[in-house]
């Protein structure tokens, strides 16, 4: 007979009690679980106990990063925002604008991560335990009631639980018939999922870039091992063989390209593959089918509630230096223009994205307009501070797109590349440094407009500064060899 899930220690006594340690580790147990039972005592207790550790975690993060500024802004209030755009703007408006793209990425995705199983997890466990298809533990991804979820799964109480599904032998005759099905399904999903986001509701958040890829592993999870359970082996195979198809639709359809679907690639395939582990986790727990249906539903939600509370997009700073064997005073004339750049060496300026081949200026001082010659097309930039040879500052009032992207068809509409990252203004310094050289610095400011936008500015920072250095590295050879 089953034990009653109500007989396990409370989280609080486990952890101050005198057998602290082994209730440690049967608490750490249960929360990383997939199927350990959860009830509801243990469900609510979790919840405050993982709030204050991830606020914990949070502020000590930001308080190594940026110190005591940081650390004061924070407020649980961040943690119970109904959606995610609310709750990223509120997050992101703190972190990402005055932390290095690294710690961002850390505090929002590494150390998010085990936040969002353990949460997703016992969700999962505690509709089943109260009696309920483990569907149900969908909602704790639907904005604006997903609180109310929380709290009924907090009340409902604990009921005998269903023999979980086991492995049938007959059902392997057919398992390469239920891979391609599931297959099909997942990625099929994925795609429309992607057209409704993109092209409906013309928006790049999380619903497309996280529950997105975690319900496709899902579904194609829940599908292979429906009727016979195969395990979790051939759910992660299927996750990882639909996100593939998924991004080869793409492809094809001309919705996107492969240089966009490799920079998310890390990011799907471990969502979907995370999801792919649920997925199995259903249909061993569940015999219901209509928590697909469910999903299908869930995502227009998530992404129509996380498009009404999109922020501004934030405006990011990215610094690059180089010192110049040369003066300020030669180093000027190659700053406010330069001759033509030989072919990029860089293996990631080699992949289509934008980068510069020449710069030329018209007219003199501030009012004069910089054109930055780039491989897709010229930046316009107006000059806003002019101070030789210690200065130059200018707008961006017009600019190409990011890449050029790789693509069987002549063009891929894909939204994205017109507007999603931004460019807004730059600024030369120039150092004169102790030697008589001079250290020059280029920063570049924009704005990013994709979520997560932790992960996405990874990539961004990267590119932004492959560019200058690209730049700063041409203008010291030009510099050097003209003293």
């Amino acid at each position: 007979m089953t034990p009653s899930t109500e007989s396990y220690p409370l989280v609080i006594e486990g952890l101050t009690g005198s057998t602290m340690t082994s209730d440690l580790k049967t608490m750490l147990g249960r929360w990383f679980a997939l199927s350990a039972p959860v009830d509801r005592r243990f469900y609510l207790q979790s919840g405050l106990v993982l709030m204050a550790v991830r606020i914990l975690g949070d502020s000590l993060i930001l308080w190594a990063a940026a110190g005591s500024k940081l650390f004061d802004a924070m407020t649980p209030l961040i943690y119970i925002a109904p959606t995610f755009g609310l709750r990223g703007a509120l997050l992101l408006d703190i972190v990402e604008s005055r932390t290095p793209a690294v710690v961002a990425a850390v505090m929002m995705g590494l150390w998010a991560l085990p936040f969002m199983w353990i949460g997703v997890s016992m969700s999962f466990r505690r509709a089943q335990n109260a009696g309920y298809s483990p569907w149900f533990g969908l909602a704790f991804f639907l904005p604006v009631v997903n609180l109310l979820v929380i709290a009924t799964l907090c009340a409902l109480p604990s009921r005998p639980p269903r023999a979980p599904l086991v492995a049938n032998e007959d059902g392997a005759k057919s398992l390469l018939k239920s891979a391609v099905v599931a297959i099909a399904y997942a990625a099929s999903f994925g795609v429309l999922v992607t057209v409704f986001s993109v092209f409906l509701l013309g928006d790049y958040g999380a619903a497309l870039f996280v529950a997105a890829p975690t319900v496709m592993g899902t579904i194609g999870g829940w599908r292979v091992n429906r009727p016979a359970y195969r395990g979790f082996g051939a759910a992660v195979s299927v996750g990882l063989m639909a996100c593939v198809l998924c991004g080869g639709l793409l492809i094809m359809l001309a919705l996107e390209g492969i240089v966009c679907l490799a920079m998310v690639a890390p990011l799907a395939i471990a969502l979907t593959l995370l999801g792919s582990v649920f997925g199995a986790l259903f249909a061993r727990r569940s015999s219901s089918g209509g928590g697909v249906t469910a999903m299908a539903i869930v995502l227009p939600i998530i992404g129509t509630t996380d498009a009404a509370f999109e922020p501004e997009p934030r405006v990011f700073e990215m610094t690059s230096e180089i010192v110049v064997d040369a003066p300020p005073s030669d180093v000027w004339p190659n700053v406010i223009g330069f001759s033509e750049l030989p072919e990029p060496s860089d293996w990631l300026l080699k992949t289509g994205i934008a980068c510069p081949v020449r710069a030329r200026i018209e007219g003199e001082g501030v009012g004069a307009v910089r054109y930055c010659e780039f491989t897709t097309g010229p930046f316009v930039e107006p000059v806003t501070v002019w101070d030789p040879p210690h200065r130059l500052g200018f707008n961006v009032v017009g600019q190409p797109e990011p890449l050029a992207e790789w693509s069987p068809y002549d063009e891929v509409y894909s939204p994205h590349l017109h507007d999603t990252m931004l460019s807004q203004r730059g600024q030369f310094e120039l150092i004169e440094t102790e030697s008589g050289g001079t250290l020059l610095r280029g920063t570049t400011w924009y704005t990013l407009d994709l979520a997560p936008s932790s992960y996405w500015r990874l990539w961004s920072d990267m590119v932004v500064h492959r560019i200058h250095m690209r730049v700063l590295a041409h203008v010291k050879q030009l510099s050097e060899s003209r003293g």
